[in-house]
This record gives structure tokens, C-alpha cells and sequence, in this order.
């Protein structure tokens, strides 16, 4: 029998849900603020290069999809992602994001003196190096010296379960709204009571509940009926090859409907039972 899966309703979605932490990030101000908090610098403009970035080198290869990525005013680059559940693969995850990010931002032939500061921001909702620390920055030496080396990359590890307040009031906030989905608190920062606002205004937003509701319930009940059995673990020896290309391609039409639809990788993932890595490997419509 297949998995079965309970899907959240959009009203009581919480901030650690990544479908409803790329609505709320994806709004310019929100963003903003975040980023300044964060960081103790000042933006001007930022600008979203994609709604969910595809950094795919090919289908035969394992895919990037950034949550949310954009550029400030200065052309420095920002991918922020959130994570709900423990993962011990953070760092090596930082280090494939960032080539990723490295190939699409220099053009074939530029120097690479001209690669742009990069920031990988993990917002988790778990204590992901057990140091209790809110915010936790890479920062690295050459061995056995206190020389700096400096690469122009930059990652933050946020914690929403810190026991360290060793950050800002408003990026405390915003930590604590991750972990307490408290949205009856009175928020003291303009980035607090603006993330919870957004959030009352994605969980009444009855056009993008229906949307919400409609494919992933429809996803489901694909499932239940087996019409997407099989998927999720992978080709069954013995069926025919016409069969599995058939179906294959099902998954990829799937997928590109339900980006279209405005959903998230991980919830596609969780919708058709094949894993992240699949969802992440197919690659937009050209």
C-alpha cells in the first residue's frame, strides 16, 4: 500500500513549511529587512532571479533548485532556504549549492576575479552543530595560522531553537515565529509583525487555497489509486520499457504543472512519493 500522506491546510501553515517560508520571503520588504538584520548591512533594491532557481547542469545530473534567490543592488547574490527536519548533509549541501551558484553567475570566459559575493542563508528549525548558538557563520583559516581565506562566499546556519542569543532582535523574532508559530504574539520589530501579517495574508488567501488544496489533494489521490505507484521506488524489474518511459514522463509533466501551480520541490516530492533529488533533477521547460 502506498504512503499516505496528511496535507497541511494553507490556513494553519506554519512558517517552517517551505511553501509557505517561500511566500513570505518572496515579498521584497519582508526579504529586505531579513537580509539587513542578518547581515548589519543596508540594501537598496533587491531583485528575485527566479521564483525557485533551476541550477540543473542536465538532466543526467543532479539538479539544483534554490528556494529563493536573488540579487541585491550591488549584484552580491542570496539563496535563502529554510529547513524543517534534521539533516546531518548541511555543509555538503552549502558546498553543492555554491557551485552551482558559482557556474550560473560567470559567463563563459569571464575572469574569475569577477565572481559576485555569494550568501547561502539555512534558516532551521533545529540546532543543526549542537553549539545552541541563533546564528552560526562559516568562517575559514588557512591551517595552523589566523590568515583569513577569503573566497567571496559567505554561509549563515540559523537556529531556531538557540539557547544563544547571539543575534538581533529582529532576526530573534523571526526565529521564534519559525519554532513557536505563535501568530498571537505582539512582534516588537517591523520584520516580526510583517512576517506574521504575510502569513495571516497566505493562509486567507482563498484564490491560493484553492490552488494549494487542489493539486496536492489531486496528487494523492494519483497515489491512491496507483496512479503514480511505482514511482516512488523506482523502476520495478521486469516492466517493459515503453511502460517506464511512459510513466516517466508522467512525473516530469507532473512536476513542471505543479511549479507552474506555484508549488515548492519538497512538497511535489511529498505529493508524488519520489524523493527531493529526483523532483530537483527535472528541468524546466525550454
Amino acid at each position: 500500500m502506498p504512503k499516505q500522506y496528511t496535507i497541511t491546510p494553507l490556513s494553519q501553515l506554519p512558517l517552517r513549511n517551505d511553501f509557505m517560508f517561500g511566500q513570505v520571503m518572496r515579498k521584497e520588504e519582508i526579504c529586505k529587512l531579513f537580509l539587513e538584520a542578518l547581515l548589519n548591512v543596508s540594501i537598496q533594491r533587491i531583485e528575485f532571479l527566479d521564483r525557485q532557481k533551476d541550477l540543473a547542469d542536465s538532466y543526467t545530473y543532479h539538479g539544483i533548485r534554490l528556494d529563493v534567490y536573488l540579487k541585491d543592488d550591488t549584484g552580491t547574490v542570496f539563496n535563502v532556504e529554510i529547513q524543517a527536519d534534521r539533516r546531518d548533509d548541511l555543509p555538503r549541501r552549502v558546498r553543492f549549492y555554491q557551485s552551482g551558484i558559482d557556474r550560473s553567475e560567470l559567463p563563459k570566459g569571464a575572469d574569475y576575479a569577477s565572481l559576485s559575493e555569494s550568501y547561502i542563508i539555512f534558516v532551521c528549525d533545529f540546532d543543526c552543530f549542537h553549539i545552541g548558538k541563533a546564528v552560526g557563520e562559516r568562517v575559514s583559516f588557512l591551517k595552523d595560522t589566523d590568515v583569513l581565506y577569503e573566497d567571496g562566499s559567505h554561509v549563515y546556519f540559523l537556529n531556531s531553537h538557540y539557547t544563544e542569543a547571539n543575534a538581533s532582535k529582529p532576526i530573534l523574532e523571526f526565529l521564534d515565529l519559525v519554532r513557536t508559530n505563535d501568530m498571537e504574539k505582539l512582534y516588537e520589530t517591523p520584520l516580526g509583525q510583517m512576517t506574521r501579517d504575510r502569513m495571516q495574508e497566505v493562509r486567507s488567501d482563498r484564490e491560493l487555497e484553492v490552488s494549494y488544496m487542489t493539486y496536492a489533494q489531486k496528487m494523492m489521490d494519483e497515489r491512491r489509486v496507483g496512479y503514480l505507484d511505482g514511482l516512488a521506488e523506482g523502476r520495478a524489474e521486469g516492466r517493459a520499457e515503453g511502460h517506464e518511459k511512459g510513466r516517466e514522463e508522467e512525473f516530469l509533466s507532473t512536476v513542471r504543472r505543479m511549479r507552474q501551480a506555484g508549488f515548492d520541490d519538497k512538497l511535489i516530492a511529498l505529493s508524488t512519493g519520489r524523493s527531493i533529488e529526483a523532483v530537483r533533477m527535472v528541468p524546466e521547460n525550454t
